[in-house]
Parts: structure tokens; C-alpha cells; sequence
């Protein structure tokens, strides 16, 4: 999409820096102030990278943001043990580092899910909305049986250790989770009942790799919730 700018930086963290994708217009006149940053949250093991088929979609009168966590991409390793809630830290100075619009949306997938409901229960003020989009929602024994998988190693022991039930009760933000035709559906259905007012819509002509063959259709759910 030629009305489009695609810019590649860094931001410092706690955790030292923290590299991103950017897409906003070109025309900086239709970003203003209504339009909030929306911030994407990537899968593990995956980079910013992953949004590029969805993101010029999103960035419809926006900007929108791709960091990576601490030790994925170009972003600065993580020393400390990996956890969701250090990723959302590292994520919250990103945000705190860029003259957003306020306070930001946040749009997460897979493991990004993790990291916006972390991030909206910590900096419960910096956060407006949330889109989720095919959620993790494993229960404590599912947990424990991907967590001895030989692959399930750094970033996939936090998400595999990150306890859904507890957390995603008290998201008090307004939250749209969209399920797509995946192993998670179940789990986003859940997610779903789990967050007081949330909002679920459910694809099911959307196949993987969903941000690809369904960028057009989530993306204008999303537009559609954050823009009311």
C-alpha cells in the first residue's frame, strides 16, 4: 500500500533496546489525535516481521507499532529469565519511549495475547483497548504437559507458565477476541467467558496462516471495535 510509511527503529527498555516496525500514512494529516497507536504483539518465535501482511491493513488512519521482545528480531537479549511479564514491561517502554497518542490500543496474537493482557493489568492507565486474536487459554494441566515438550524452551516456558485463569479474569478494559478456524478455538471461546464484557467473534472461513489469508476480514473487525 503506497499510501503507506514503513519505518524500522529502536527504542530503549529496561532491558536495553527494543527494535520496531512502524507503518502509519503517509499523509500525517490522517493521524489525529481520535486515531490511537495501535501496538501488535507478536507470536513466539516469531519478529516484527509477522505483521507485514496485516499491518498496512490496521494502519488505516493509524499508526501501528510491531516491537519485538527482549531476545527475538533485532531486539537486545534478555539476561533475566523469560517471563510475560517481563516481556510486557519491555513492551510498556516501547510505548512510554513514542510520542503516542495517548494511551494505546493493543492488538495481540498467540502469545502476543499474553503479553497485552500483562501489559493492560500492569499499566492498567497507559492501555485503552484489546483485540485478541486465536488466545492460549491452556489450563493448568495443559500447560504442564507443553511445558515437557523438548521445543518448549525460553520464551515458550513463559507463555506455557503464564496462568490464564487467573489473570484474564481481571481485565477491566473492553477487549474483542476473534477465534478462527484453529486448535484454539476452544481455548479463545474460554478466554472469551473469561473477560467480564468482553466481546467474541468467531471465523470460521479464516484457515492459518490466519493474519494472511483472513488480514482483511480481522482487520476490519478491529477497526470496526477500536473505532466505534
Amino acid at each position: 500500500m503506497s499510501d503507506l510509511r514503513v519505518i524500522r527503529g529502536a527504542s530503549h527498555s529496561r532491558y536495553g533496546g527494543i527494535h520496531w516496525h512502524e507503518w502509519k500514512p503517509k499523509d500525517e494529516a490522517a493521524v489525529g489525535p481520535p486515531a490511537r497507536d495501535l501496538f501488535v504483539l507478536h507470536p513466539l518465535p516469531h519478529d516484527a516481521s509477522f505483521f507485514s501482511v496485516i499491518a498496512p491493513y490496521l494502519a488505516a488512519g493509524r499508526t501501528v507499532v510491531a516491537p519485538e521482545y527482549p531476545g527475538y528480531g533485532k531486539s537486545d537479549p534478555l539476561r533475566e529469565e523469560p517471563t510475560i511479564g517481563r516481556y510486557a514491561d519491555a513492551m510498556i517502554d516501547v510505548l512510554r519511549a513514542r510520542d503516542t497518542h495517548g494511551a494505546a490500543d493493543l492488538f495481540g496474537f498467540l502469545t502476543g495475547c499474553l503479553v497485552a493482557v500483562e501489559m493492560s493489568l500492569r499499566y492498567p492507565g497507559e492501555v485503552h483497548r484489546l483485540v485478541q486474536v486465536d488466545v492460549p487459554y491452556y489450563g493448568p494441566a495443559e500447560r504442564r504437559r507443553k511445558l515437557r515438550k523438548d521445543w518448549a524452551v525460553g520464551g515458550f516456558v513463559a507463555a506455557f507458565s503464564y496462568p490464564c485463569q487467573e489473570r484474564y479474569p481481571l481485565v477491566a478494559h473492553e477487549c474483542l477476541l476473534i477465534a478462527t478456524d484453529s486448535d484454539l478455538l476452544e481455548p479463545t471461546r474460554a478466554a472469551a467467558a473469561a473477560v467480564p464484557g468482553s466481546v467474541l467473534q468467531e471465523f470460521p472461513d479464516i484457515h492459518e496462516p490466519a493474519l494472511e489469508t483472513g488480514a482483511a476480514a480481522i482487520s476490519a473487525a478491529t477497526l470496526e471495535f477500536l473505532d466505534p
